[in-house]
């Protein structure tokens, strides 16, 4: 590959949008969440019965202070640990707020021992951080915790070359660098690595041209709708045909036929809740599919029918067929056929109009 294209990579890389939900869910549909929940409070439940024992017998350092801290490390340990798993999995922003609570924890932890050997052989600790970050969250967050590691493990070779009459230096240099190494070269390109393949996995459920979800991602994504909607909330889908589409194709050509496209999509993403699922069915097909009151559903086509009819050149509409269930018995294959018949229906009406289906 030419350097400018592994440039260029790279400033994708660093510039991507965080795609924290997305992996959530693709760990969520294969079942994996949950282990990683107990695999992860179990890492916080050790670590907190270890600042428990250093709090009663201190390994080197003794004092009010030092037993004050290991309490709190073992503390915060079994906060960290009982969140994990009694909680649901965090959000970005709770994630990111995690992470800096244990790179916190885990320096303070290290640096109790009172001896610099003993602090630097914690630091590996900082790994198990970074080998979070690197499949959960993006490379600006990766390089705050690069830059966290580098003052601790900076911090403690300063204390144990001070510490060590001799060759001090020495041993405090290549022990820095050997860790440092790992944190700052090795998991960033991994984290890299990753990128590139989850790009070809999240391609695989994603249109290309609109850059909605696609008919293989439609599962996953509702999946994460359910999760996310009340236990009463209606299910509603939401079938759109752009009107006279052929026709535009014929006479402008693909190319305005594609721009028409992805100005519907985007006017459609705009009209819906952010986290109604919206879909590529397929050619000039839409769909929405939401957890909304099913007596909301027809505003939302009307809405929706509207930001597709507004000026443009070339300019389209959209006949759109509404179907929602109040049974949480209800498959959704029957609610989008039912959305699809009233699509037809809104169509041989002449177009430009909403059709509801009666309650599936």
């Amino acid at each position: 590959m030419a350097d400018g294209s592994i440039r260029a990579l790279l400033r994708q890389w660093w510039h991507q949008r965080d795609d924290y939900d997305w992996r959530i869910d693709f760990l969520r549909g294969r079942g994996l969440l949950p282990i990683l929940r107990y695999l992860i409070a179990g890492i916080g439940a050790v670590l907190g019965l270890l600042g428990a024992i250093n709090a009663v017998a201190p390994p080197v350092a003794d004092g009010a202070l030092v037993r004050l801290g290991w309490a709190a490390v073992s503390l915060g340990s079994l906060v960290w640990a009982v969140r994990w798993a009694r909680r649901p999995w965090p959000t970005l922003r709770e994630s990111t707020a995690l992470l800096i609570y244990v790179d916190v924890l885990i320096t303070l932890s290290t640096l109790l021992f009172g001896d610099p050997n003993l602090a630097m052989s914690g630091m590996p600790l900082l790994l198990c951080a970074g080998a979070y970050v690197v499949f959960f969250h993006g490379p600006r967050l990766h390089l705050v915790h690069i830059g966290w590691c580098v003052l601790s493990v900076g911090g403690v070779a300063v204390w144990l070359a001070a510490d060590t009459p001799i060759g001090g230096l020495q041993v405090a240099v290549s022990r820095a660098v050997i860790g440092l190494v790992v944190t700052a070269c090795i998991l960033p390109a991994l984290q890299f690595g990753f990128w590139l393949l989850q790009g070809s996995s999240k391609q695989s459920l994603t249109d290309p041209l609109t850059e909605l979800t696609n008919r293989r991602g439609l599962s996953m994504s509702v999946k994460r709708l359910n999760e996310r909607a009340p236990a009463t909330a209606d299910l509603c889908a939401l079938l759109i045909d752009v009107d006279g589409f052929k026709a535009v194709n014929d006479t402008l050509g693909h190319g305005v036929g594609d721009e028409v496209l992805i100005r519907t999509a985007r006017r459609i993403r705009q009209s819906v809740r952010s986290d109604a699922v919206v879909v590529r069915w397929g050619g000039e097909e839409f769909l929405v599919v939401d957890r909304i009151p099913a007596t909301q559903a027809g505003a939302v086509a009307e809405r929706v029918r509207a930001a597709v009819a507004a000026p443009a050149q070339p300019a389209v509409t959209a006949s759109i067929g509404v179907a929602a269930t109040t049974s949480s018995g209800t498959d959704l294959v029957d609610v989008i056929c039912a959305a699809d018949a009233a699509m037809y229906e809104a169509k041989a009406c002449g177009g430009d109009r909403i059709a509801i289906a009666a309650t599936v």
